[in-house]
């Protein structure tokens, strides 16, 4: 995967003595919280990017930034160089350019139940050598947007055996606000085994720790369990989710056979 370049702002004094010349920087960075619409913002962000980077998704570098009186904010490191506002994509453009990644990112967004992949959170670099793509804004993906029906809405996804990726209305338990841009333009399943094979690869003690690790930020307990159940079944089952909705990909006309 080609490495991203992230935005520095400044570079200040060199460390002490024993840091093989390290200095400060001060780098940009984007940040978002938990709101009232956005109760799961923070966790949904922390677990979601985590899994896209074991993927070598490029999902940019992130952490939860505390402020001196303990608020608490998701950030992640700005790939934007230049500052202005990033164009939204043509998603054909994405296929055409990067055609294994745009699956993976497909797939990856399957995994998670991500119902919000749009044209202006994917970000595409055509002019680099190779074409960069950067994934980023996962808020509303897996517990979804509606406070305290985090747990209701995994169970809505594991009961209907669904995508989660491909309706568009309003209803806070499906929250789906956006069909994925990439759905109706993927036209072939030939990346697919290679991304299906790292989601099944996946340690279940990463998936444990991840959750784990956002418990401060908005979960509770039972949240975070349903959480790791969840990831862990529809990781085992992203083969079959895929077969079982062969028709949503309106761009795939002809299927490899099973291997």
């Amino acid at each position: 995967m080609p490495q991203t370049n992230y935005r520095l702002l400044s570079i200040g004094d060199q460390l002490k003595i024993g840091v093989a010349g390290s200095r400060h920087l001060t780098i940009a960075a984007v940040g978002k919280q938990n709101m009232p619409g956005e109760p799961y913002c923070i966790p949904n962000e922390m677990i979601c990017g985590a899994l896209g980077r074991f993927l070598c998704l490029p999902v940019p570098p992130s952490g939860v930034m505390s402020k001196e009186d303990g608020e608490s904010w998701f950030a992640s490191l700005n790939f934007n160089l230049t500052g202005n506002d990033l164009p939204p994509v043509t998603p054909a453009e994405c296929v055409s350019k990067l055609p294994s990644l745009s699956a993976g990112i497909l797939l990856f967004d399957i995994w998670i139940a991500n119902p919000d992949r749009h044209t202006k959170n994917l970000a595409l670099d055509s002019f680099a050598k190779p074409p960069l793509m950067s994934v980023f804004d996962h808020g509303h993906a897996l517990f979804g947007y509606a406070k305290d029906k985090g747990k209701e809405r995994l169970a809505a996804r594991e009961s209907k055996n669904s995508l989660g990726i491909s309706w568009k209305h309003e209803d806070p338990i499906e929250s789906g606000k956006n069909r994925h841009c990439l759905l109706d333009v993927v036209n072939s399943d030939e990346h697919f085994n290679h991304w299906m094979e790292r989601i099944e690869l996946t340690p279940d003690f990463y998936i444990e720790e991840v959750c784990r690790d956002a418990l401060p930020y908005g979960l509770n307990i039972d949240e975070c369990a349903a959480a790791i159940d969840f990831l862990k079944k529809r990781r085992a089952t992203i083969r079959n989710l895929v077969d079982t909705n062969k028709s949503e990909f309106t761009a795939i006309t002809k299927w490899s056979p099973p291997s």
